[in-house]
């Protein structure tokens, strides 16, 4: 496979970051030398994707998790985006979201919005989620009428295409006049890669299935050349006490492991200065068509 041009700048000079990612030893890290841009090297193949999703994905990463107990670990979170989004969610609304997984985000917002449809390549959560939650899922964006949508979601989806700039561009044309784009990913920034350096954290975090990693900068760019105009802001998904056990064991699950030390209020100063600092770990882009 040839080495990519960059999406954002069009650039071929890179650094290397990392040599090999979690699940994938021959994949490398990059940093565009241009604008800044990181992803992985070499990107795969849309065949190699269609079929690591279809054989392999999920196997990898959630252990095969059935569908139910997709929808109940992610439920709550759902909830957590559906509040942020609350002043941009309208009665009328028809919402589509891209990557449901189980439907837990579509079954959250559904009672805000006049239509919420999902696309879902995995049949297995594209069934459940129509069978048991009554949800409108289709397993290809094609299946849909264009300009039919006033929002679209992509939450932590956008860094597994090959091109995001050309997918979002795709995108837009499911939107109505007017339309929103709404996205969150992964901070490349995150404190715990950009200030405290854990070594462990920087294994787990780069990763086959993330093509693309995202500073609040080069999320911006990326929607700003797709012809979104977007704001970007950070959100702080995870504690201190998670950050405390990443710098303790190297290892994921320390989260509310130090709740009993750490109060509420602690957690939250620590949060909003990740924010301020702009290392949070998570992005949230609000992009509007032209």
């Amino acid at each position: 496979m040839n080495e990519p041009k960059c999406i954002l700048c069009g650039g071929e000079a890179s650094t290397l970051i990392q040599r090999g990612v979690r699940y994938d030893a021959d994949s490398n890290v990059h940093r565009c030398s241009g604008c800044g841009l990181v992803f992985l090297s070499p990107i795969p193949s849309e065949h190699e994707l269609s079929q690591y999703y279809s054989d392999a994905y999920r196997a990898e990463y959630l252990g095969a998790v059935l569908p139910e107990e997709s929808y109940s670990r992610q439920v709550e979170p759902s909830r957590k985006i559906v509040r942020r989004m609350m002043p941009h969610l309208r009665p009328d609304m028809r919402l589509l979201e891209i990557g449901s997984s189980a439907g837990h985000f579509l079954e959250a917002v559904r009672p805000y919005v006049a239509k919420a449809v999902g696309v879902e390549p995995g049949l297995k959560h594209a069934n459940w989620a129509r069978e048991r939650l009554g949800l409108k899922m289709v397993n290809q964006l094609c299946e849909l009428e264009p300009g039919t949508f006033d929002a679209i979601a992509l939450l932590h989806t956008l860094e597994h295409f090959r091109n995001p700039v050309q997918y979002l561009v795709e995108l837009k044309t499911y939107l109505a006049r007017g339309g929103s784009i709404f996205v969150e990913v992964p901070n490349v920034d995150d404190a715990l890669l950009s200030l405290y350096k854990v070594p462990g954290f920087a294994e787990f975090y780069f990763q086959k299935a993330h093509l693309y990693y995202f500073s609040a900068e080069t999320l911006r760019r990326t929607l700003a050349v797709a012809g979104l105009q977007a704001a970007v802001s950070g959100v702080q998904r995870y504690d201190l006490s998670n950050h405390f056990r990443w710098m303790l064991t190297g290892k994921p699950g320390g989260q509310s492991y130090y709740q009993s030390i750490f109060s509420e209020s602690v957690s939250l100063a620590y949060a909003e200065a990740l924010i301020r600092a702009n290392c949070a770990d998570t992005l949230w882009a609000v992009g509007r068509s032209d």
